[in-house]
């Protein structure tokens, strides 16, 4: 049996060290190679060889990638963090290998939030949650009234996001707000809030698709999740996404239910936080990238389990 060489990238990080998790269930064969921009962290310790490099923006970065691509003989590159998905989405043609990315339109897309909006209700998606920008408070209290969400158009893993109250917690922020901000309501409740994962073909359908009803941690990522075996009218909302997005591999939607409607959040055009949660219940998205861009598309669809996942901080301990 082939064994891979498999880069993954930002493993200092949740997705990073997931992936590494979600490789090593899949039953294939593989040698990890981990990146970090720290030295010491804890995917380090998860995989077979691992080499520190510069933040991804900078000038050094390019030549350290293509040196480690060349060492190890990398078959696949997985970016484990935003920042590599939209670099490598752009320069992957500079690399002599192969990336897990998605269609480059949806990752173009997916930076920023209000051209996200903007595209879909120029194509008639139904049930969008209003979102402006340049407004101040007394306007979007007219519009939304109390609470309402302010966050920039560009970001990650809730940074910058805020839910406003009242006056005095929009003055608090306020030195945040400029062009680049955009208001919302606050849609539903934290009860009917959804992250969902579909392997996209490339043509409008995917081959595999996984719900998890999901409690969000301060950092961002999914902290409690609920598996749904099926939600019509989610996987409705799903169905219309892909047909008019395309995606092409692993591709998260993000949604809150208000009533009998379905909003969506965002759409990342990548792997997500809750992707070794996924893999324990039969939705393993690492084996499926190897299968769809190393083997011709040969996947091995599993079973799913029901059930649900409490993540907690535990300790990684090198006695030296």
């Amino acid at each position: 049996m082939k064994v891979y060489n498999i880069l993954v990238t930002g493993i200092g990080a949740i997705i990073g060290y997931g992936i590494i998790e979600s490789l090593k269930i899949s039953g294939i064969k593989c040698k990890i190679i981990g990146t970090d921009i720290y030295a010491e962290n804890y995917g380090k310790y998860t995989c077979d060889h691992f080499e520190q490099v510069p933040y991804t923006n900078s000038n050094e970065y390019h030549d350290v990638i293509t040196r480690i691509i060349e060492k190890y003989h990398i078959d696949l590159v997985f970016p484990g963090i935003e920042q590599d998905v939209f670099y490598f989405n752009k320069n992957h043609s500079l690399f002599n290998t192969r990336f897990v990315l998605n269609s480059n339109p949806l990752t173009d897309l997916t930076k920023d939030k209000w051209d996200m909006f903007t595209y879909l209700k120029n194509n008639s998606f139904p049930d969008l949650i209003p979102t402006y920008e340049n407004i101040d408070f007394e306007k979007a209290n007219e519009l939304f009234g109390l609470p309402f969400i302010i966050k920039p158009k560009q970001s990650y893993a809730s940074k910058g996001y805020h839910i406003i109250d009242s006056l005095m917690a929009f003055n608090l922020i306020e030195h945040e707000i400029n062009g680049d901000t955009i208001f919302q309501p606050y849609i539903g409740t934290l009860d009917e809030e959804y992250t969902i994962s579909v392997f996209g073909n490339g043509d409008g359908g995917y081959i595999d698709a996984f719900i998890l009803k999901r409690y969000l941690s301060k950092a961002g990522a999914s902290e409690k999740t609920y598996v749904i075996l099926n939600d019509v009218a989610l996987m409705d909302s799903i169905n219309e996404l892909t047909k008019l997005f395309k995606p092409i591999g692993p591709t998260n939607f993000q949604f809150r239910k208000d009533g009998h409607k379905v909003y969506l959040l965002e759409i990342n055009a990548r792997i997500s936080s809750a992707c070794s949660i996924r893999t324990k219940f039969g939705y393993n998205e690492p084996m499926y990238c190897i299968q769809h861009y190393l083997e011709n598309d040969v996947f091995t669809i599993q079973p799913k389990k029901t059930g649900k996942a409490i993540r907690y901080i535990a300790d990684e301990i090198i006695y030296e």
